[in-house]
């Protein structure tokens, strides 16, 4: 005989009757290791505690696995708690027993279950064990795996703010969205679900989950470029926001990874986000001091000028001992001062300021031609004035070159973008006429198919990083993959329209070699019916030529790139196509005269030539002679003369 209960009055001790009398005789009757002083005390404890518990809580919270097999207590296995809606499932997850939720599992208790506050067995078992994530998630994901509980939470938000890696990854594995945002937005009914399990499946490790409290997506715990373009290739939202409301771009700028920083940028991550403080990512980058993150921020065009909520620029946050360093790279491309009324400046802000920073070295370039230059600016401009001296000049006529230079074209994207900021339009709206050489025609190419600067500016990126790896010569399907993608595989140069576009290419199958041009119109000689009659085979007219062969042509750079059929890199010959092209448009015009055709001709009336930069000076320490060699080591200085020789020539003309 066990005293259960003593009370002081009455009315407590029929209460406690009431909630004992119809549970701790039967349940002690199933589970009779429960029927000594010791199971008994905990047992009304917990009914003190819990007093609408059926059996079923009971034996899932002691770990009874054997009583779940007595229909006694079985009958309540889908039962729910009145006060808090939990199930014999969650209450189990909650005391953490892996044998009990399994049998419970096995049973075929419900995994769709809700308690009062909304919470599915994937809410409690986040905070609990992979393990218990795994019994859960046997068989195909249950709809409740990414359901919000009254919070806006997911059970992979809880896991993230339980600080359990383990958990989330198990959750990511199960199929858990990972773009469901941490409350409940506007962005969330058209935003594309995003399932990583696979890829984390054949890639573990692969996520920095040390900061998983913070939230956020996988994208915000990557470990490096590849993963994170890997993310956003299975639809991860690149611009999702943790519960700092920091963007993964934040994050990895916060982290230093200068890899990850601009392989998001070149996924057009915006970089113009702020956080809960209104820290944009070149705040943070100013923070922590890394030169190269702010060189990539504003290459990629962000707002320099743009307030946090304290009011801060980032130049502002600049420290003294930054400024030095970090200063000059924000001033030169037109950061502002504060305004009068800002306190807490240094010189290097402050709106009376002469501090600029201290510019780097100043690299050797080529002969002096400023002056020059700034001269023969001014005399073409008198001249254009004077032929157009009511400033009406010509709407159509107008060419755009675009020269050779691998990975340096990526100085002609920066330039047309600024160009565009200045005029307001986009590229395809300034120009009538294309024309490009190797790195300038894969960019006239894109330009004139449709794309952004923006998006040119990516794809230049995507180039750098999936074709120039390892050592030369590279391999050519990883550009022959970047081109497939960009411009289809079945669009052809005649599906161009607008702007007319030249191309470059070297024919390589003949002596001399031959420079050809890759037009998205009917040549001259098309146009003039001229008869072909060379032995040679002329290359497929612009109907029938696909767009991304013609860019692979133009880049097959010697000692870079495999020859791409009968061509070469059209650097070869017209490095800067200006010349070839005011031919070519020349002659255009001319035939299209003789055919009757004037009204479809456009002459040039302007030309813009731009170029893939100055590369520094620098000596020169090599033999450089070629000569009939007369002892041994002058075989050594003609073997080093003519590697040097051939190293110059490909240089010159890519």
């Amino acid at each position: 005989m066990y005293s259960l209960y003593r009370a002081t009055t009455q009315e407590e001790a029929e209460l406690k009757f009431i909630i004992f009398k119809d549970k701790i005789p039967v349940f002690i009757e199933v589970a009779k290791e429960m029927c000594n002083v010791h199971g008994l005390q905990k047992l009304c404890d917990i009914l003190t505690e819990h007093p609408s518990w059926t059996l079923a809580h009971l034996a899932a919270h002691f770990g009874l696995h054997d009583s779940f097999n007595d229909p006694r207590v079985n009958c309540y296995l889908n039962s729910s708690e009145p006060e808090t809606g939990m199930s014999p499932l969650q209450v189990a997850i909650s005391t953490q027993n892996l044998k009990t939720v399994q049998m419970l599992v096995a049973a075929s208790c419900s995994l769709e279950h809700l308690d009062n506050e909304a919470n599915s067995v994937f809410h409690y078992a986040a905070s609990t064990t992979k393990e218990i994530i795994g019994t859960l998630a046997q068989g195909s994901p249950p709809r409740c795996l990414n359901g919000r509980n009254k919070n806006g939470h997911t059970p992979l938000h809880i896991a993230c703010l339980s600080d359990k890696p383990d958990c989330v990854k198990a959750l990511l594995l199960a199929g858990a969205d990972s773009n469901i945002a941490a409350t409940k937005g506007d962005e969330d009914a058209t935003m594309e679900p995003s399932y990583v399990g696979n890829y984390l499946q054949n890639n573990p490790n692969t996520l920095y989950l040390k900061d998983v409290k913070s939230g956020g997506t996988p994208l915000h715990w990557a470990n490096s470029r590849l993963v994170i373009e890997a993310l956003i290739d299975v639809n991860c939202h690149i611009n999702a926001v943790n519960f700092e409301a920091k963007t993964a771009l934040h994050v990895m700028v916060e982290r230093n990874k200068i890899d990850c920083v601009v392989a998001l940028l070149s996924r057009q991550a915006d970089a113009d986000i702020g956080d809960k403080d209104g820290n944009r990512p070149l705040h943070l980058a100013v923070k922590t001091g890394n030169q190269s993150i702010i060189q990539a921020l504003i290459v990629f065009g962000v707002d320099l000028d743009v307030l946090n909520n304290a009011g801060e620029t980032a130049r502002h946050l600049m420290t003294k001992d930054q400024e030095a360093k970090l200063l000059y790279y924000l001033a030169a491309v037109g950061a502002r001062r504060c305004l009068p009324d800002v306190s807490g400046c240094t010189d290097g802000c402050r709106y009376n300021g002469t501090y600029e920073g201290i510019p780097p070295p100043k690299p050797i370039g080529p002969t002096n031609r400023e002056v020059l230059n700034l001269m023969l600016s001014v005399a073409t401009m008198e001249v254009a004035s004077s032929k157009y001296p009511d400033g009406k000049f010509p709407k159509h006529g107008r060419l755009l070159c675009l020269d050779g230079g691998g990975i340096r074209g990526l100085v002609l994207v920066q330039m047309l973008l600024e160009l565009e900021k200045i005029i307001g339009k986009p590229m395809t709206h300034c120009f009538d006429w294309l024309a490009g050489t190797s790195t300038g025609g894969i960019l006239a190419l894109g330009i004139a198919a449709g794309k952004t600067m923006k998006e040119c500016q990516c794809l230049y990126f995507s180039l750098k990083h999936h074709t120039f790896n390892g050592s030369r010569p590279y391999s050519s399907e990883p550009l022959e993959n970047v081109l497939r993608e960009t411009f289809g595989t079945q669009t052809v140069m005649s599906d161009i329209k607008h702007p007319k576009v030249m191309v470059t290419g070297v024919l390589v199958d003949r002596k001399p070699v031959e420079l050809h041009l890759f037009r998205t119109y009917a040549s001259p000689n098309d146009i003039l019916e001229v008869v072909h009659d060379s032995p040679y085979e002329l290359p497929p007219p612009p109907d029938k030529q696909f767009v991304w062969e013609v860019g692979r042509a133009t880049g097959a750079a010697p000692t870079y790139f495999r020859a791409f059929k009968k061509f070469l890199d059209g650097g070869l010959i017209a490095n800067n196509p200006t010349l070839d092209a005011l031919t070519e448009i020349h002659e255009h015009t001319l035939a299209l005269k003789a055919k009757g055709r004037s009204h479809e001709a456009t002459p040039v009336t302007v030309v813009v030539s731009l170029g893939t930069g100055l590369v520094p000076v620098t000596e020169i320490v090599k033999e450089i002679d070629v000569f009939r060699p007369e002892s041994l080591w002058d075989g050594a200085k003609l073997f080093a003369g003519i590697s040097f020789l051939g190293n110059l020539l490909v240089d010159q003309r890519t």
